[in-house]
């Protein structure tokens, strides 16, 4: 149902339930200058939430809540809960991992893959026919600590993938304790961009504290598997990838000179190296430099003569190419009718630039090893990638599936390509082996719920059922 009216109470559910490209880099940092919100606001209880019965953004049950984090000063963490528009009871749990990092989930709720997108007005919504809820149930959480509607009353921030795990383990917790029926569903975590590294870390603490409870233990978590799109996960082996994107791209554009290509893979030498430092314990330096060095040596020259879009270097565009939908989002979510419907009262930003800083030096170390994890207790890896992005490239991530060190690794290398068929139509690749599924997506940039919608919802649908082969 699409709501071409301003966002008013209406009855409706009839069921009750880094200053720099950097900066753009790993989510669409420029365009809108964010800044961290804290507010002394009175605590909450640990678990706030905010049952909907009107029309807004989909039609669905749907609430907004507060989980406080125990182990953390007041840490509030938001999120916005949808269910499924099929079978709210049988259909996997999805909780969805925006990246950055500091990038809100509520980009993605209201611009890719959530029940609704914003209406040209930034008054109103439409509806999205290709949500994934229309297979599960889902959940778009704000995090890190200040994040979008996300905030804390102190300065306990998180500077790691650990800080990350456990935060989600334990708002995990608070939200399946108030809603227990959903307990037992099939849970996945999923995201995209800065996620390569949030998703396969937050899956791994949930599995290692799950190894540690009792059989029957009432905290136990249904994790099923992992789902990352573009994203930045195995950082020594896809910074130096972005070259082949000059070498050759789908779409016979040439990106760099000759000349400029030359010096490009000379670079890509020295950056492995940074990179590879980096890994290293007490690297601070060697990571900024491995940051910056990657900017400016290899995606600078791709981007510019024409200025081209990183995020889909098919775009030539002028002035900021990396605004896509930001401002608009910001805009919509602190409208005050919007903010008193979801009951939030701290101001949206829809990225937080000190979260990106406290993340700076994490950011560049890999996180591959979370993902072999993942796999080595079963469970299933769904990584796709969009082949017109520069920011976390199609090449690089096929190249840290094929080099992941883990038991399927040869049967996952000689498993064939096959065509990604959806609605008739070829629309990618396949690789798929022992539960690890690499998928290239076709005409599709940096977010492919966004570009592909179609492709999308069958990817996650597939997934899901397990029939992804």
């Amino acid at each position: 149902m699409d709501e071409a009216a301003p966002l008013l109470s209406v009855p409706a559910a009839s069921r009750q339930r880094g200053g720099k490209q950097h900066a753009a880099r790993w989510y669409w940092i420029a365009g809108v200058t964010a800044a961290c919100c804290l507010f002394a606001y009175v605590a909450p209880s640990p678990w706030q939430h905010h049952p909907q019965r009107t029309i807004f953004c989909d039609s669905t049950y749907h609430e907004s809540g507060y989980i406080k984090l125990p182990h953390k000063a007041n840490d509030q963490y938001f999120y916005w809960f949808f269910e499924s528009r099929a079978s709210p009871t049988m259909d996997p749990l999805v909780l969805w991992l925006e990246g950055g990092p500091g990038t809100s989930s509520m980009w993605a709720l209201l611009n890719e893959n959530g029940p609704c997108f914003i209406g040209d007005d930034c008054n109103s919504t439409e509806t999205n026919p290709h949500s994934w809820t229309n297979h599960a149930n889902m959940i778009w959480l704000d995090q890190p600590t200040g994040v979008g509607f996300s905030y804390s009353g102190g300065h306990d921030d998180d500077h790691t993938e650990v800080d990350v795990g456990r935060n989600i383990y334990e708002f995990m917790q608070g939200f399946l304790d108030a809603h227990p029926s959903l307990r037992q569903n099939p849970f996945y975590i999923a995201g995209q961009s800065y996620g390569g590294h949030y998703v396969p870390a937050a899956a791994a603490y949930i599995l290692e504290a799950e190894a540690r409870a009792p059989p029957n233990a009432s905290t136990r978590i249904n994790l099923q598997g992992i789902s990352i799109g573009n994203g930045l996960t195995d950082t020594v082996t896809q910074y130096p990838m972005l070259v082949e994107m000059a070498v050759e791209n789908s779409y016979n554009i040439t990106l760099v000179s000759p000349a400029e290509l030359v010096q490009m893979q000379k670079d890509a030498v020295e950056l492995t190296a940074l990179v590879v430092k980096c890994q290293l314990p007490n690297q601070t330096q060697a990571c900024e430099a491995t940051d910056e060095f990657w900017d400016d040596k290899l995606l600078e020259p791709m981007i510019h003569n024409p200025t081209r879009n990183p995020y889909d270097f098919r775009q030539v565009c002028d002035g900021d190419c990396d605004d896509l939908g930001s401002a608009k989002t910001t805009r919509f979510l602190n409208q005050p009718w919007v903010k008193e419907h979801l009951h939030v009262r701290k101001p949206y930003s829809w990225s937080n630039n000190t979260v990106l800083d406290d993340f700076s030096v994490d950011e560049e170390k890999n996180a591959v090893h979370f993902v072999a994890t993942v796999l080595a207790r079963g469970l299933r890896v769904l990584v796709y990638a969009g082949d017109a992005d520069l920011i976390c490239d199609w090449k690089g991530n096929e190249a840290w599936t094929k080099k992941l060190s883990w038991a399927g690794h040869d049967a996952f290398n000689a498993a064939d390509v096959t065509p990604l068929v959806v609605n008739g139509a070829v629309a990618g690749n396949v690789r798929t082996a022992h539960g690890l599924t690499f998928v290239r997506v076709f005409n599709s940039g940096h977010c492919v719920p966004r570009d592909q919608p179609v492709v999308s919802e069958a990817l996650i649908h597939r997934f899901l059922q397990n029939e992804l082969v």
